[in-house]
């Protein structure tokens, strides 16, 4: 039996399938005409219509020229092929798209399932099926396409730090559940967990069974109540909002654990309405409630945290269009880098050594232009960098293993509750 798809008979009521690699890591640093050409032809393949660069032309409202620079531009990257219809190239070419997942991680099928870590050596498995297995794996656990950046950085944990696939993939699992994605963030906990030699999910679960704030504290609850059981999900939920919502620190919580004593059956509803009721003591009379409770409340300062994330990103664009309008080279630079980035990580899941030589040595012949481009025009070097106040959890509030930052949560509340009244005073403006 044979099946028939019905195809548009209007060019413009087609549809036009496209990749996401093209959108987050091919475009952004591709002249507008060149895309054009790209999406245009792209559309033009869709339906299996030809296009002659005079019609592309004219409706591109572009010159022919620019049309072969678009073209051998995509094909430096690696997004199309030409193929020549004569020997000497002297009637011209057509042009092959190519499958730009299998231009990242190479051909072949695969399930999104981590490799074997004893399986592959750490310097040896770019190039490899695994390489495409690991990252895909990782996408699926992100729920989104990786970045090349993000490739490489990957690559730098095994490659580097001697990270195993199966810790990176077990580190970006457990910093994606506490939604931490950033991968500078994610670079610290491979980096600790690699420190203390783990080698496998087995060992990092193990570690965290002990080592988890929240488990620790819960524990430590049972043990002043007399209970060497595990709480139960309701009471590990009483006990959570214990410091996340009401505020209580450990020293308060214990507190309350001790007034127990008087009583046949020590339990944690008993200490949860013992410190319900010290709260609401201290909201009727006004108090500060210093030590039970921090001026603002988890949810605040983690808004008044991403607040100042999002600030300090505004800020890095804002001085990178103004250098990039005082000094258009190094616009002109930062694209190459990106371009460059692109092939890089692909020379380096394809194993290509030479390749991955070259491109970093233009890559840092670059950053070195674009940092004397700026020093002689007056501008530190960093001047585009994203600049967090705090560069121990770059404004997470966060440090490494998920604790709280010492060094600037307590600078951080007091700014937040200064935050919070503005915001109110704002809303009734």
């Amino acid at each position: 039996m044979e099946y028939v798809r019905p195809k548009a008979g209007d060019i413009y009521l087609a549809d036009l399938p496209l990749e996401n690699i093209f959108i987050n890591e091919l475009m952004p640093g591709a002249d507008g005409d060149y895309v054009k050409v790209y999406l245009l032809a792209r559309l033009y393949a869709e339906i299996g219509r030809a296009l002659p660069d005079s019609q592309m032309a004219k409706e591109l409202g572009i010159s022919e020229n620019v049309i072969a620079e678009a073209w051998d531009y995509w094909e430096g990257l690696g997004a199309v092929k030409k193929k020549y219809l004569d020997e000497g190239g002297k009637l011209g070419f057509s042009v092959e798209f190519v499958n730009l997942k299998e231009m990242m991680y190479g051909s072949g099928e695969a399930a999104a399932t981590p490799p074997d870590p004893e399986e592959i050596h750490p310097t040896g498995m770019f190039g490899s099926d695994a390489a495409r297995k690991l990252m895909e794996a990782l996408e699926k656990e992100l729920g989104r396409t990786l970045s090349s950046s993000e490739m490489r950085t990957v690559i730098g944990w095994i490659e580097d730090l001697g990270a195993t696939p199966e810790v990176v993939l077990k580190a970006v699992s457990y910093c994606a559940e506490k939604g931490k994605v950033n991968f500078k963030y994610i670079g610290k906990v491979v980096s600790e967990w690699v420190a203390k030699g783990f080698r496998t999910a087995a060992t990092v679960d193990d570690y965290l069974d002990e080592n988890d704030q929240r488990h620790v504290r819960q524990r430590r609850v049972l043990k002043a109540l007399g209970l060497s059981r595990n709480p139960t999900e309701a009471e590990s939920a009483l006990m959570d909002a214990w410091f996340d919502e009401l505020g209580f620190n450990m020293d308060k919580v214990l507190e309350a654990c001790s007034r127990t004593t008087g009583i046949s059956n020590p339990n944690i509803k008993y200490v949860d309405s013992t410190l319900r009721n010290w709260k609401q003591e201290a909201a009727g009379t006004g108090e500060a409630e210093s030590e039970a409770r921090p001026a603002v409340t988890m949810a605040v300062l983690k808004d008044y945290y991403e607040y100042l994330r999002n600030k300090a990103e505004r800020d890095a664009a804002k001085r990178r269009s103004k250098i990039y309008r005082e000094i258009p080279k190094v616009e002109a630079i930062d694209n190459r880098i990106k371009e460059l980035g692109i092939l890089l990580t692909r020379a380096m899941l394809q194993g290509s050594g030479q390749e991955e030589t070259k491109y970093n040595e233009e890559i840092e012949r670059l950053y070195e232009d674009r940092a004397i481009l700026l020093t002689d025009n007056n501008y530190d070097m960093d001047y585009t960098d994203v600049k967090y106040l705090c560069d121990r959890c770059n404004d997470t509030g966060i440090g490494e293993m998920g604790e709280n930052c010492t060094f600037c949560m307590s600078q951080r509340i007091a700014e937040a509750e200064e935050w919070q009244k503005q915001r109110r005073k704002d809303a009734k403006e």
